[in-house]
């Protein structure tokens, strides 16, 4: 399934980048196979019913081979902003995050998606409730994740009073002041 779904993820680029059918030369030369090998696999994915393929013209994606490029891009698109977001290089983390993408499931996207929240841009209407604590405003939150090292501990209430060079946090009658490098380690959930 992964060669299929990177020959899917190339012909959504180029509809997308291109604005046209992607012919057999461009995912050629996008995945770095011979010409032959396009051809053959260009009917395969339209026996899947993954593509509308049109000899000697080229193919754009049905309804489902799109929905199946889109999640792949998106799995690619969150790892890269994940290693990016620990301080992995750019160069490892597109070749990190090019091994991972057909290996990811939605489940898995969904507990790296609070992590990077406030770090990345893919999506327009981020509707992920979490935040890490960095990026946390004023209010009461329910702490989701925290290294254990620190006294804030995952599943007790938290209030951020200031969120400025510090995160100042209360819990109970205790007050903390943490660098914004902890607090990007800390995920939290508002109340």
């Amino acid at each position: 399934m992964e060669r299929i779904e990177e020959y899917l993820e190339a012909i959504l680029d180029v509809q997308e980048k291109e604005k046209r059918v992607a012919r057999t030369s461009d995912i050629a030369k996008r995945l770095n196979v011979k010409p032959s090998s396009v051809t053959e696999m260009f009917s395969k994915l339209k026996e899947m019913g993954y593509v509308d393929y049109i000899p000697y013209k080229g193919v754009v994606l049905t309804e489902e081979g799109r929905r199946i490029a889109e999640k792949i891009k998106k799995c690619y698109k969150v790892f890269e902003s994940f290693f990016r977001f620990i301080g992995v290089d750019e160069e490892k983390a597109k070749l990190l995050s090019c091994e991972i993408e057909h290996h990811a499931d939605e489940d898995v996207i969904k507990k790296i998606c609070p992590i990077i929240s406030g770090f990345c841009n893919l999506c327009e209407n981020c509707r992920v409730e979490e935040v890490v604590l960095s990026n946390a405003k004023e209010g009461k939150y329910i702490v989701l994740m925290a290294p254990p090292s620190i006294p804030i501990k995952v599943n007790e209430c938290i209030e951020v009073v200031e969120n400025d060079d510090i995160v100042r946090v209360k819990m109970g009658n205790d007050v903390f002041d943490l660098s914004k490098d902890i607090a990007k380690k800390i995920v939290v959930r508002r109340c």
